[in-house]
Order: C-alpha cells, then structure tokens, then sequence
C-alpha cells in the first residue's frame, strides 16, 4: 500500500487522532471512500498495513481471518467478516440488553438484509455477546485479548450514496459494528453529546377557535402535561390576524406544554419551494414575521422562530432569507429538497443533529407519525432530535397516537421534551481539556453551562453547505472570526468566566429588518384558500360523526 492514510489530518484541526490499521492493504479499492467518510466523523485515521507492520497502531481492523495470529497481544482489534450476498427477506438481528451496546440498541430487534459470512471463531469465556441472528452469535466482544468480532462484513460507499444511507433499517450492521469499535478506542477524545431531546409538531392549527378540526386544546395540553411532552402547533402567518380569547388564554398558561411555530407565510401550494430569487424570498419571509409580530402583540403568545415549511418545500434562498431575518432554524423531512433529483451534496448528508445549509441554517429533520419507528433507532444513534409530526386528522380517533410515540421516544433513552427553539439551542456537543472548553454547535445558537475551572471556550461548526453567511461567532461579549479547516469551521479560545452561562452565536454577516422590507404584491388567492382548507378541515370532525 503506498498511501500512508486515505485522507490527511484537517488542516489548522487541533485535534488529537488515533491511529487505526486496517489488514490486509490489498483491500484498499473497495472501502476507501466508506473509511474516508468514517474519518469524518471520528476522530481517527485509517493506515493500510501488512502482517508484521502493526507498530504504532491504537487499534486494528483485521478483514482476513487468518491475520488475527499477527496481531500483537492488547491492541485493540476488530475482525470483520466479508460482506456476503443480499439475504432476500432479509435477517432477524436481536440485540441483547448488554450495557456495552448503546441505548437506543438494547434489547432491539431489526431486520438486515446484509448478508452474513460464517467466522470459524466462537465467543469464548469473558466474551459478551451483542447480536445474534436465529439464536447464533453474530456480534461479540470482549474476552482475554479484547477482541471484536462480527459475522457482518463493512460493504463499500457508492459514489451516489451517503453515510447515513448504510445506518437504517434493513443495511446497518456493517457500519456499526465498525462505530462501536472506533468509539470504544477514541474513548478519551470522543464528545460529550447532550441528552435527546424530543417534540411533536402538528402542521396547520390556528387559535380561531379553541379547537381545530380534530384537535381540541384543552384536551392536549392535559395530555401533554400527563405525558410530559410537547407540541409545537405550526400555524400559517395569515391566519394570526384572528385570535379567540380562549385559545389564546390556553396556550399563554401552558406554554411549557405547547407552543406556536411559523408555518409558511400563505401556505399556497409550495409556496417556500417556488422563492427562487432573493428579493422574492426576503419580501416573503419577512411578512411572515410582520404577521407573526402583529399577532404577538394580540395575543401575547410567542411564536418560536423556526420555520416549518409547508409541504416541505424550501428553496436556498428561502434559507438564506430566514438566516438574515432573524429564524433559529427550519424543520423539514428531508435537509436539501430542492436537491431531490441531483446527488448527494456530500457523503454525510443526513449524518449529522442538523444540516447547516443555504448559508449556514440549521435545519432540524423530522419524521411522520404514521412512519415505522424504526428509524427513530438511528437517529437517536446520532444524537438527532426526535421530531415527529402530524396533521390534525391523525388524531381523528384520539390522542392515542401521541400516547404511543411518547412512550417509543422515551424508550429509546433519556429523553428532555421542549420546544424545537430550545431544541435548536441546545444542539450541541462538548469536549474539555483542562480550562479549555470545545463546543461543537449544530445550530445558529447555543445555550452553553461553563464548568467550574474553564476559563475559555473553543467554537466549532460543520461543514456549511452554501459557504456561511454569518460574520464569527460571538460570545460572553466577545467576538471572534471562524476559520475554516478540512473538518468545518473553528474559532480561536474565548475568555469566559466558569460557574455561568453563556449564549453562543452566529450572527448574520448582513442581517435584515422584517419592518424594512415591502411585501409581496397583495393576490386575494391565498386568503380564499385559507378560508376553504380551514372550512374543510373544521367540518371533518362534524363528518365523521354523522351515522
């Protein structure tokens, strides 16, 4: 192998690596991109070796079973089968409740469609068992020599496919058998990720009335308080120029319960999605949040500035203009749905608590009610918020459905319900050594505790797709400019004072007033539209009644 490493230390990155073999180097061809993007993530890098040549080594992959004799006694290895042929109907994994695996993990069962190949090894005594498949070991750890060993192979990463693409239902195991084993080894470099946070989001309800179609407030604010969840209702800015006084009075007391979020701005037919210049974009973000002003004053109900675009149609520059007018955030299914026909931006779209796109906004993925919960597995691997959401007629027959998803959500680990806002602010990761403090922001804010003995804080984003639009990172009344590396964007050490806490920002480069700005040509459509989607929908309870 005449590589050293397949991809190179990020520049000006300050960050300590471990050094992983992987044996035999012949096998370079296939993986080089998947281990390329698993050096992304973690904090390693992968070398190429042969028998004989492990020196220096953290740790190993061992991809041939008859090289684990050349592995020196206490290095870490990991032996993994080849991949083996696509297993039509796919394969039981059951996960045991063993503390080694991660929560979300335990006691799980997935199907896999990934083929096994038999290893001739068996667990022996002091091994732990993570997954077997029809009763057989598949998965073990452990033992005298500390030796992983998995009956998965690691299959390679197209060129048209994502990281995230090999961690979902049905494909998994290959990938992380290999995160485990990695994670274990970086131990003392690894980030200190927040607890899951959770939240419902219900599209369309307005306080016209105390009720909409479906859903009666009363009733799910007493579930929610019972539950100890929430719900962010996504209400469409043109219907904030009505507000009854006792849907008002509702969610003012019970706002640790419920909350209001924007939804569009007309809530026309992809209406975000079709914003494709930034004068039409800025115009019509900016009403929304003139909308959403006036309604404040007349309610005295907050509405948190995340976006929920409606349809899930949003184009970039519907993302730039919310990032320049002041929105934390968008919530949408996929992170790049004007890319839906293109390939992937990058190899870890989709990776990631949230994508930072169109200039550097986070946008918060969520996932329907109706949909498997499967996935919310993974997500919760990746430390992704757990968003879910519906429409009022989901709930035709009763809060049952959110009962449900609230006990699935909070299975899956220690889970803190609140608002997407708050949500966004606290999506961050931590790593101190000694009186330096890194934060690893997902978001445009963070909410950041000081430990007792930190005297400064170090900012680190992702990638920002689209370039950032924001001017540095502020902080503690400090600012300071990023600067970008192979691994993101990063700042220089920040003073602050420890036993506090401190708000960390990235505020816009050129920053736009909603009061500044015209709207849209005024067209009588999107009220009339308003007025009939609403009629439709508060006359369906009433339908369904009827013998």
């Amino acid at each position: 192998m005449s590589r050293d490493s397949i991809s190179p230390e990020p520049s000006g990155a300050a960050e300590p690596r471990r050094l992983i073999g992987v044996l035999p180097a012949h096998a370079l061809g296939p993986l080089e991109r998947m281990l390329d993007a698993l050096e992304q993530i973690q904090p390693v890098l992968f070398q190429w070796r042969e028998p004989g040549d492990l020196g220096g080594l953290d740790g190993v992959i061992v991809l041939d079973q008859s090289l684990i004799s050349e592995v020196p006694a206490g290095l870490p290895v990991l032996l993994l089968s080849a991949p083996g042929p696509v297993v039509r109907g796919g394969e039981l994994v059951q996960f045991t409740d063993s503390a080694l695996l991660a929560r979300p993990l335990r006691g799980r069962a997935l199907w896999e469609d990934s083929g096994r190949t038999p290893v001739s090894l068996l667990p022996a005594a002091g091994d732990t068992v993570l997954a077997s498949v029809d009763g057989r070991p598949a998965w073990w750890s452990g033992g005298p020599r500390g030796m992983t060993v998995s009956a998965f192979g690691l299959g390679e990463l197209g060129e048209r496919e994502t990281l995230r693409s090999h961690l979902r239902e049905r494909r998994f195991m290959g990938v992380l058998v290999v995160l485990q084993f990695l994670r274990d080894v970086c131990a003392e470099l690894n980030w200190a990720e927040q607890p899951l946070r959770a939240s419902f989001v219900i599209d369309d309800p307005n306080l016209h009335r105390p009720s909409y179609g479906f859903l009666h407030y009363a009733e799910l604010i007493e579930h929610a308080a019972r539950h100890r969840h929430h719900v962010g209702l996504a209400m469409v800015p043109l219907d904030g120029h009505l507000v009854n006084r006792r849907a008002a009075a509702l969610l003012r007391a019970n706002g640790s319960h419920v909350s209001l979020l924007a939804h569009g701005n007309d809530h026309v037919s992809r209406e975000l999605g079709r914003l494709n210049t930034s004068e039409a974009a800025e115009r019509a973000i900016a009403q929304a949040l003139r909308r959403l002003s006036a309604f404040q004053e007349r309610s005295g109900i907050p509405v948190r500035r995340v976006m929920i675009p409606p349809h899930g149609a949003c184009s970039p520059e519907a993302v730039t203009a919310m990032l320049r007018l002041g929105f934390e955030g968008a919530c949408i299914s996929r992170p790049y749905p004007w890319r839906e026909e293109h390939d992937p931006a990058s190899a870890l779209d989709g990776w990631y608590p949230a994508e930072l796109v169109a200039g550097g906004l986070p946008i918060l993925p969520r996932y329907h009610l109706d949909h498997p919960r499967s996935d919310l597995i993974f997500r919760a691997l990746l430390r992704q918020p757990l968003i879910l959401y519906g429409h009022h007629w989901d709930f035709a027959e009763g809060l049952q459905a959110l009962s449900q998803a609230v006990s699935d959500v909070n299975d899956l680990g220690d889970v803190q319900w609140g608002p997407l806002d708050w949500i966004a602010a606290h999506n961050y990761s931590l790593r101190r050594t000694g009186e330096l403090l890194d934060v690893r922001m997902h978001s445009l804010r963070a909410v950041v505790e000081i430990p007792a003995g930190v005297t400064a804080v170090r900012v680190h984003t992702q990638p920002i797709h689209g370039g950032p639009h924001w001017r540095g990172v502020r902080c503690a009344g400090l600012q300071a400019p990023m600067s970008r590396g192979a691994g993101g964007w990063s700042s220089e050490p920040l003073a602050v004072s420890d036993r506090q806490q401190v708000e960390i920002s990235l505020p816009p480069a050129r920053p736009l007033q909603a009061g500044a700005l015209s709207g849209p040509v005024f067209k009588p459509w999107p009220l009339a539209r308003r007025v009939l989607v609403e009629g439709r929908d508060r006359l369906q309870p009433l339908l369904a009644a009827r013998p």
